[in-house]
């Protein structure tokens, strides 16, 4: 099949827009995104099933800002520059989007550029690790976690969403620094800020409401995924609650009982 004449087969197009070039998704697209074994072999829950570069909302700065460069590391792989990184560090707060841009990520890692790529929510793989191992067969985690480790994309959604032990922080960064020998991509959300441990240590106070990810999953986790990640960070409002918002405003009220008369006649 001829290359597609807008974007050479990248699968991407070249736009001006106020004096700016930038990437964006090419129409010709549209068949390898129709993939049907993409989502049960990139294991991609139902809710984000959906989920695309296309119908990703940019609905402040730093969310199309973000999704241009979600673009830009799209359309460069697997052939990024050393500033580049290998993967992509999500972080804000509830609701902002992490998520859907990630899984939009891993669809067209997969569907356009052939990666081999699975979806982990970060406590599930731990519970399937802890699930699996069995001491009569002498299964070793190293057994187990060769699937995620080998993987050319691996995506691991909300890090840090629980207190992590001892056992859960090795184990992440035994994945975490697999992957970063291996040269290979990660993509990670995140609800929590990145800063650096001293400005971390800096801010520590007794009444301090905010927790950051190095305080989450340790220095040595953090420092890996600051050389093999690019962070962007996405800013708004919990896009969720503001979808429920309307619909809570518009249910009716509940019939009101007349008050039992106290007296008869």
């Amino acid at each position: 099949m001829a290359a597609c004449e807008r974007c050479g087969g990248t699968g991407f197009e070249i736009v001006d827009k106020d004096g700016r070039e930038f990437a964006q998704p090419c129409s010709c697209r549209a068949a390898a995104r129709t993939r049907p074994d993409f989502m049960s072999g990139a294991r991609i829950p139902p809710r984000y099933q959906p989920c695309s570069l296309e119908n990703f909302a940019a609905w402040t700065d730093s969310h199309a800002a973000a999704l241009e460069r979600a673009i830009n590391y799209c359309s460069g792989y697997p052939h990024l520059g050393a500033d580049e990184g290998k993967g992509l560090l999500l972080t804000g707060g509830n609701g902002v989007g992490k998520t859907h841009l990630a899984v939009a990520v891993l669809r067209e890692l997969v569907t356009a550029k052939g990666a081999r790529g699975q979806f982990w929510d970060f406590h599930e793989l731990i519970r399937m690790i802890r699930s699996s191992y069995d001491e009569q067969t002498k299964t070793t985690e190293l057994q187990v976690l060769e699937p995620e480790v080998e993987a050319d994309v691996l995506l691991l959604d909300d890090l840090g969403a629980w207190r992590m032990t001892d056992w859960m922080l090795d184990t992440l960064f035994f994945i975490v620094n697999q992957r970063y020998l291996g040269r290979r991509a990660t993509l990670i959300t995140t609800n929590f800020p990145d800063v650096s441990p001293e400005e971390a240590a800096a801010k520590s106070t007794a009444n301090r409401r905010v927790e950051y990810l190095v305080e989450r999953v340790g220095n040595s986790v953090r420092s890996r995924l600051m050389e093999m990640c690019v962070v962007i960070r996405l800013d708004g409002d919990d896009h969720r609650a503001m979808q429920q918002g309307p619909r809570r405003a518009a249910a009716p009220a509940p019939p009101v009982k007349p008050p039992t008369p106290r007296f008869g006649g």
